[in-house]
């Protein structure tokens, strides 16, 4: 559990510079583009409330319940302020891919040990990942077919 403490304790103390960092590349990135008229300030907020949950989400005893509580929110936020779901599931991606980048930019990792250990965090985090594109998408899946049947 190190490792990952070692991680979170790096991110947590510098929460708002990577968010901001972030909110910045995820306005810019063509890959991201109904993210370009969000507010800064929103952006950030989204991106420190994933990184202050991100604890909870990996060590905490009921881990998929806060991560699964946590998804929801993230893909309903996305989803009213219109971002598709492809885009959605990207920003989150580079929210992981910022977070790695600081750490490794601060050299966090130096010796063989903490090298493997970094390697099982991200193998953890990636894992969270992939539950959260599952329950992104789910919850997109869900408000579509509600939409359409109000429709109807």
């Amino acid at each position: 559990m190190v490792e990952y403490i070692k991680l979170l304790d790096v991110l947590e103390a510098n929460i708002d510079e990577i968010a901001a960092h972030w909110a910045a590349d995820v306005k810019k990135n063509k890959r991201t583009v109904h993210y370009k008229d969000i507010p800064d300030e929103k952006l950030e907020l989204q991106a420190i409330k994933f990184y202050s949950q991100l604890r909870n989400m990996i060590v905490a005893p009921n881990r998929l319940d806060k991560a699964q509580e946590f998804f929801m929110h993230y893909a309903r936020t996305c989803y009213e302020m219109g971002v598709p779901l492809h885009e959605s599931i990207y920003a989150l991606n580079m929210m992981r891919r910022h977070m790695w980048l600081y750490a490794e930019f601060q050299a966090i990792f130096i010796n063989a040990i903490e090298h493997n250990q970094a390697i099982d965090s991200v193998m953890r985090v990636m894992l969270l990942i992939d539950y959260a594109v599952y329950e992104i998408t789910q919850y997109y899946q869900d408000r579509i077919r509600l939409e359409a049947k109000q429709q109807s």
